[in-house]
């Protein structure tokens, strides 16, 4: 019984690390959407985090190809109306993805019989580009804004150009986002499951647990409302080398002691800034930011309290057994050597 859960954990962990390293959610796919309407004209500017994985299968894994399909899986998904009479699109052009990088932008057009006055949204895209896709769009007008997160589940909205969506109407979806940001984020994942594997009592987890999240929740509140900006590149990298940290922390100091929960305070300011790139790029107006930030941090505490009640009982147990200690100090090797080539591959990325 201990083997087989032994060898499920080291099975689950793998999986974890065998994706490639270049992303930091690697396929979880994240949408950025600016629509801006003047007149009858809409303009429809979406930026894909990196090509999603069932794009990539239908192209045959080749990366040049899933970009040509875009355009049409836009034309095909996106349905505009105003006033329930559909909008034509007018143009789409595509902006490859940089050498060295894995974004890839879409522009779109639509042209409109009457000026836009009650705006529909439907995206479908989802049934080619995977239901793990979340687009956060901002919508502006003259004199007006709103924000939508569109997800699987979520894939309408609509609303009067005159009369902006309710803030609170967005909390649940930017909940959601923060949810999946921890669920789907591989990197955050493997933090938090490097803290758990430490050799200390439950009340010193709990402790250095809630020091991660106080600082984190300050840093995102800090960077979503752009008065602490922190360059992405080094927020990954550091996010890296903190699960190498910790982990290799856990396999060489038989007690990590007190300072473990000052290195996980400083750790979690920098995940903080990484959970404000979901919120970021959207230019928020200051009517919807606190809505957004009070979603979004929910959704990740959420999602972390997730995680550690449905794994700490399992390494709690693994640890009470026989070999337990060896078993976990074996994770933990394996969890730092992981975050080393993610952390090689996130400087060589740039």
């Amino acid at each position: 019984m201990v083997r087989l859960a032994t060898l499920s954990v080291f099975l689950a962990l793998l999986a974890l690390l065998a994706g490639p390293a270049a992303s930091a959610h690697q396929g979880a796919t994240t949408g950025y959407a600016a629509l801006d309407i003047a007149g009858h004209a809409l303009r429809y500017n979406l930026t894909l985090s990196q090509l999603p994985a069932p794009l990539l299968a239908a192209a045959g894994g080749d990366a040049v190809a899933a970009q040509q399909l875009l355009p049409g899986v836009l034309g095909k998904g996106l349905k505009v109306a105003n006033g329930g009479e559909p909008c034509a699109m007018a143009a789409v052009q595509l902006t490859p993805a940089a050498v060295g990088k894995e974004s890839v932008t879409l522009v779109a057009d639509w042209v409109c019989r009457l000026p836009v006055s009650t705006l529909t949204l439907r995206d479908d895209t989802f049934e080619e580009l995977g239901g793990d896709l979340h687009t956060l769009a901002r919508i502006t007008w003259a004199g007006g804004s709103s924000q939508f997160a569109f997800a699987s589940e979520a894939r309408e909205t609509q609303l009067h150009i005159a009369d902006p969506v309710p803030v609170a109407t967005g909390i649940e979806r930017f909940f959601k986002l923060g949810l999946w940001h921890i669920l789907g984020g591989y990197d955050h994942f493997l933090f938090l499951l490097a803290l758990l594997l430490a050799p200390a009592s439950g009340w010193a987890i709990l402790r250095i647990i809630t020091a991660f999240t106080l600082a984190h929740s300050v840093t995102l509140v800090l960077s979503a409302l752009q008065l602490l900006q922190l360059p992405s590149a080094l927020v990954e990298a550091t996010i890296a080398a903190a699960i190498a940290y910790v982990a290799g922390e856990n396999v060489f100091r038989r007690q990590p002691g007190r300072h473990r929960m000052v290195v996980t305070l400083i750790l979690g300011l920098v995940h903080g800034s990484g959970f404000a790139g979901i919120l970021r790029p959207l230019g928020l107006s200051q009517d919807h930011r606190v809505a957004a930030l009070l979603g979004v941090n929910l959704g990740v505490e959420a999602g972390q309290i997730w995680v550690v009640a449905a794994l700490l009982p399992v390494l709690r147990w693994v640890i009470r057994q026989p070999r337990g200690q060896a078993v976990t100090q074996g994770m933990s090797a394996l969890l730092c050597l992981g975050g080393l080539c993610l952390l090689w591959s996130r400087v060589m990325a740039g």
